[in-house]
């Protein structure tokens, strides 16, 4: 058998399977051209020596190429990559939280942003009122601290205020003026029972050597910022804030004592008091990212009430004139 007699063969078989090899790939089918059912004709003499013009029926085109399917892995591409400027990934929206500005706990109640501040201050305390217990005492020291809420308006340049915090204030006793004052006795013992007797005070002569006051302050006011919003992260540049304060004191009150004929000896009394007090104050402040530091002066009038030292009258009023320094998140 020759070559030639093999050939016809060996092509009829090739276009046998080469079908369905190319439909396990996704290659369309090739389909040959169709035999023309007319007769090819030649072109037609341009009439004017131009370009032949070529026929048109019974030419053949290639078939449009089929959409190919991206697949999961492009729409998980395109809501993983960066978005352009202004624009966000599909199924993506916009957060409030960016919208409305930095705050730990967002727009209250569709108001301004609610902030907070820890604050602390000291200065001297000026005692005065009409009775032997407040000529008996010096112009003392304060200190105290606390936290405070501020409730902004949309506008962010005032806020309702809500202050917490804790004070200590010392005034130094004079060394020589007296008061007759009642001082415990400690209790007796009954030689023959062994029984413990409480004795009554005595009301003895004595120095008043120190007045201790420690307190639990609350308060409710009013901030407005002069030059501007004074939210954190709206505060553009330095701001002044004026603020007024009324609230209260529940504490603990002692006086030391030194009675007049035991030099040596020491007497303590001691007794709950409270107290109301108006506050005023001015601060200048200064934006450090995302939080505020201010610091200032801060003026305070208030009223104690206390029995710490019967029989005479325990009512104290105060003046403080206070340093103030803080920070605003």
């Amino acid at each position: 058998m020759t070559i030639t007699r093999m050939l016809p063969g060996v092509v009829l078989a090739a276009a046998a399977t080469a079908a369905p090899a190319a439909g396990q790939y996704g290659f369309p089918t090739y389909t040959p051209p169709t035999r023309m059912s007319t007769p090819a004709k030649l072109p037609a003499p341009p009439p004017s020596g131009g370009s032949p013009v070529l026929p048109t029926g019974g030419q053949e085109t290639a078939p449009a190429p089929r959409p190919v399917d991206p697949g999961p892995a492009a729409s998980l591409g395109a809501m993983t990559s960066t978005p352009a400027a202004g624009a966000l990934p599909p199924g993506a929206y916009g957060s409030p939280w960016y919208t409305d500005g930095p705050g730990c706990c967002g727009p209250l109640g569709r108001n301004g942003q609610v902030a907070y501040e820890l604050h602390a201050e000291t200065g001297p305390n000026l005692l005065f009122g009409s009775g032997e217990f407040t000529d008996r005492l010096h112009t003392g020291w304060i200190v105290g601290g606390g936290g405070r809420t501020l409730f902004f308006n949309p506008e962010g340049d005032a806020a309702w205020t809500l202050d917490l915090g804790l004070s200590y204030t010392y005034n130094r006793g004079s060394s020589a003026n007296f008061s007759d004052v009642f001082i415990r006795q400690p209790p007796g013992t009954n030689q023959l029972t062994g029984q413990i007797i409480p004795r009554a005070d005595i009301l003895t002569t004595s120095r008043i050597r120190a007045l201790h006051r420690t307190a639990f302050n609350f308060a409710v006011g009013r901030d407005c910022f002069v030059w501007g919003p004074g939210n954190p992260g709206e505060e553009a540049g330095w701001n002044v804030r004026t603020g007024l304060e009324v609230g209260g004191r529940w504490g603990t009150s002692h006086v030391d004592l030194v009675p007049n004929n035991a030099a040596e000896s020491y007497s303590r009394r001691q007794a709950v008091f409270h107290g109301f007090y108006l506050s005023g104050h001015v601060n200048y402040e200064v934006p450090v990212g995302g939080w505020v530091w201010f610091g200032g002066l801060t003026g305070q009038y208030g009223y104690d009430w206390t029995n710490v030292i019967p029989p005479l009258k325990g009512d104290v009023q105060n003046v403080n004139i206070l340093l103030s320094s803080g920070i605003r998140f």
